[in-house]
């Protein structure tokens, strides 16, 4: 039997082009993950989907400092509360639902 095809990812295009050049935010594939991590280590923010969620597609959003994840959360409208920092890096991360936000906009 066949797998299922996930639905395709939220577009952000339009939401993190203007974040690129004022927070330094790349998105990156899955298997760019090591090199996410690298960006976020030197207070970038770094997005790359979010492969713990199968039911609610999500992305993954990472940063080595806090502040810019604060600036982040005010521009695309999550709650701080989502900011956690990680068990096994160096860096502080969220779950981004943008589809949230479209739901809002739209």
């Amino acid at each position: 039997m066949a797998r299922r095809k996930k639905k395709p990812l939220p577009k952000i295009d339009h939401i993190i082009e203007p974040l690129a050049e004022d927070f330094g935010v790349r998105c990156v594939t899955l298997h760019a993950i090591p090199q996410a991590v690298a960006w976020a280590e030197r207070g970038r923010i770094a997005i790359h989907e979010n492969y713990h969620s199968r039911r609610r597609q999500s992305y993954h959003v990472i940063c080595g400092e806090k502040a810019p994840l604060y600036e982040f959360c005010d521009k695309v409208g999550v709650p701080y509360d989502y900011i956690t920092a990680s068990e096994f890096y160096r860096f502080w991360h969220l779950t981004w639902f943008p589809e949230d936000r479209v739901q809002e906009t739209g």
